[in-house]
């Protein structure tokens, strides 16, 4: 047989019994890629990218790598290759170039390869098979360009289409890996994948609102107010699309009326999912749950590092893993997940992050606890939701008790913000339930001894090693020493949950509880002491904090104090707690003062004062910390985008931490496959969630003093348990955690 006429083959099974065509393939992954991106316009340019991607095995070398094991073959520059100098589709160019190892850098034509550039110059000079014969099955024409592409033509500003573009770019990149992944999982596996049997966003509305009936008639006051919240909820659903923000305190009933938005918006307006990102996975856990029991498990993808997909609940009849499947590209009606979750796949370049990213395009997206978004990172945050909001489709709803300032940022986005809450200001006067003092400065020996003089109390602190200082003090001072507890991030998370589920069991049985923690129970943890003392940090932290006192309601407002105190004990902090601290001093004058007025913490004009002032202090730069917007918004000559270092530049979590695993016997068996060198997804998983993460000048003290070894590269495990402790979590001696704040 001649060689013009041999089959081209794309996949062969493992079996060996099957082979998929290169043609077959090719016009499957088109198809599936353009019915992805419909959603915002791009069909042409995926199905283009779709049958590019692999026309690199129409070579013969590749033919020998497939059937007869022969060398590897580079497959993806002549795709790339074709779209750049025959279409002029760099764009495109750029996603099949990336489709296995992820969006490259641009580089320089005179690059070794690695880059972009770099590639296409290797393939111009025939370091690359000959894959001319795709010519026998294929024909190449240049698709109908996005609207959005023709907007940008026409828009003028360069700057605007520069991050329009590399933003559009990723999002055909995602239609393409998404597809491509699934089309030959299918095939290798002999069938389509059992994805996750969900209702309907209408059936979901409808399971919410036949719940929510069961909360009226209101029969209380607060009762009242939180069907307000909800109502003016649905009452906002019935806008357009857009940007949104729900200001409410804390204890007004946000989390059923924030999916309440969601749910009847989507049906509305014809959307597809609905995603809640949250701060922490506390929250998510506790969320995740709520509309688990509402919506039903099949409904609600919760998505985080800690998730284990693995547990007993989920194994029978196999729901963990349909969940983990939907869990690569979003496949499901409610996603529960993290800002960093969000974020960081919004400028990944990785397939493996990029592949949901045409689900979140048609989407409601709820940003709860909106003010945690860090603030090196803010114009980068703020510039993908507006793009978002602008060019794919979606609504942005942001959500908290103390709202960022950020109109401002959205406004020079061309994004004007709906408020849900008509009248906020009385909202919060209404829901008013604690009494704010100032202490001034005070030692930690006096601060122990005024929570020891207390039956329950919250103690929220900035550092680890002042919490653990105050905890032993405050011990030392009270009958029972088993009466007080400690929070922090020393302890894993399993450990933190069954802490917090005791805590809440004797706080509501009227038993003695003192809790001294760091800022990891402020935000969105369900406590309700009758006084919490906080050092003083940013105003929205403390009036977080504040959000732990009287969470009910069910005490006097006058009998429930939140005490703000400044540290008379010298103790190391970050840059940016000590710079908040200093903004909500002027914000709040009188903070620092025992006796000053702090009547007015929570307030909307303080909030949005101390907001105010903070982005003025930082400045854009210190916004943009790493300057993620600034370079994607200047391509330069060609459209040179630097994907993979901005995807290494844009990390929420820049803690350079790595985990200790603390060895228990719920994980004995999954230590004893790592220590045997069998490392799998599930081992990793379930450890993690028995993991305290150090930073590596204390993983170093720590090794050097046999304390810990290594278990598999990148995760250690504690070897000396008696440096572990149920009260206190990993002690990492007296030299240690002066700098930290968690």
């Amino acid at each position: 047989m001649a060689q013009e006429t041999l089959p081209f083959y794309a996949h062969i099974s493992d079996d060996g019994q099957r082979r998929e065509f290169v043609l077959d393939h090719l016009t499957e992954v088109a198809q599936m890629a353009a019915l992805f991106a419909t959603s915002f316009g791009a069909s042409g340019w995926a199905r283009t990218a779709g049958l590019a991607h692999d026309i690199g095995k129409y070579s013969y070398e590749f033919q020998n790598r497939i059937l007869h094991d022969g060398p590897k073959v580079d497959h993806s520059a002549a795709g790339a290759l074709l779209l750049d100098e025959v279409l002029c589709l760099r764009p495109l160019a750029y996603c099949v170039a990336g489709h296995h190892g992820g969006l490259p850098d641009a580089g320089s034509p005179v690059d070794d390869g690695v880059t972009f550039l770099g590639r296409l110059r290797k393939a111009r000079s025939g370091a690359i098979p000959d894959y001319g014969a795709y010519k026998n099955e294929l024909k190449f024409v240049a698709p109908e360009p996005p609207s959005l592409f023709t907007d940008l033509s026409l828009g003028g500003n360069r700057r605007e289409q520069s991050y329009a573009l590399q933003f559009l770019t990723r999002m055909v990149f995602s239609c393409l890996v998404d597809a491509d992944f699934l089309c030959t999982e299918r095939f290798m596996s002999d069938g389509a994948r059992e994805a996750l049997a969900y209702d309907s966003l209408q059936t979901l509305r409808d399971r919410l609102e036949a719940f929510l009936k069961g909360f009226r008639p209101p029969t209380t006051r607060l009762d009242v107010l939180r069907c307000e919240v909800s109502d003016g909820c649905l009452r906002s659903a019935q806008g357009a699309r857009g940007l949104y923000s729900l200001t409410a305190p804390t204890g007004s009933g946000k989390t059923y009326a924030l999916l309440r938005f969601a749910l009847q918006h989507a049906c509305l307006q014809g959307m597809s999912r609905v995603i809640c990102a949250e701060p922490y996975t506390s929250i998510i856990e506790q969320n995740a749950q709520v509309y688990r029991d509402v919506l039903g498990d099949e409904n609600v993808l919760e998505h985080h590092s800690g998730f284990d997909f693995d547990s007993s609940e989920l194994t029978d009849g196999g729901l963990g893993e349909r969940l983990r499947l939907a869990a690569e590209n979003w496949d499901a009606p409610i996603i529960v997940t993290t800002n960093v979750q969000l974020f960081e796949s919004l400028y990944s370049n990785k397939t493996s992050r990029c592949r949901k990213l045409h689900n979140i395009a048609n989407s409601v997206i709820v940003l709860d606890e909106a003010q945690m978004i860090p603030t090196k990172y803010l114009i980068p945050c703020v510039k993908a939701l507006a793009e978002l909001v602008k060019h794919y489709g979606c609504t942005v709803l942001l959500s908290s008790a103390t709202q960022p300032a950020l109109e401002g940022f959205f406004e020079g986005e061309g994004l004007d913000c709906t408020e849900i809450v008509a009248d906020a200001g009385s909202l919060f006067a209404e829901l008013e339930r604690v009494t704010y003092r100032s202490l001034g400065p005070v030692s930690d020996d006096d601060l122990a001894g005024l929570l020891s003089e207390h039956h329950q109390a919250l103690c929220i602190v900035n550092s680890r090693k002042q919490a653990r200082a105050l905890f032993d003090a405050v011990r030392d001072r009270v009958r029972d020493p088993t009466t007080v507890f400690h929070l922090t991030t020393l302890m894993y998370p399993e450990h933190r949950v069954s802490t917090l589920a005791t805590i809440r069991r004797r706080v509501a049985g009227g038993d003695p509880c003192i809790v001294v923690a760091t800022s990891l129970v402020e935000a969105g943890v369900d406590l309700d002491f009758p006084v919490v003392y906080r050092s003083v940090a940013g105003i929205d932290s403390m009036v977080q904090a504040a959000g732990r006192c009287n969470r009910e309601g069910k005490r006097p407002r006058e009998e429930s104090f939140v005490y703000l105190f400044s540290n008379a004990d010298n103790y190391a902090l970050p840059r940016e707690t000590k710079q908040r601290a200093a903004v909500s001093g002027v914000a709040l004058p009188g903070i620092d003062v025992k006796g000053g007025d702090v009547s007015k913490a929570d307030s909307l004009t303080t909030i949005e004062r101390f907001f105010i002032m903070l982005y003025e202090v930082k400045g854009n730069k210190n916004l943009d910390g790493r300057g993620i917007v600034e370079r994607l918004s200047d391509c330069g000559e060609g459209l040179r985008f630097d994907f993979a270092q901005i995807a290494h530049d844009f990390q929420l979590i820049e803690d350079g931490s790595l985990p200790i695993v603390i060895p228990t016997e719920d994980i004995g068996e999954e230590i004893h496959l790592l220590e045997l060198g069998i490392v799998t997804r599930t081992a990793i998983r379930k450890v993690s969630r028995h993991a305290v993460n150090l930073y590596m000048h204390d993983i170093e003290a720590l090794r050097d003093e046999g304390a810990i070894s290594e278990l598999v590269e990148g995760l250690y495990i504690l070897d000396d348990v008696s440096r572990y402790s149920e009260a206190t979590g990993l002690d990492l001696g007296a030299k240690s955690g002066e700098a930290f704040f968690w």
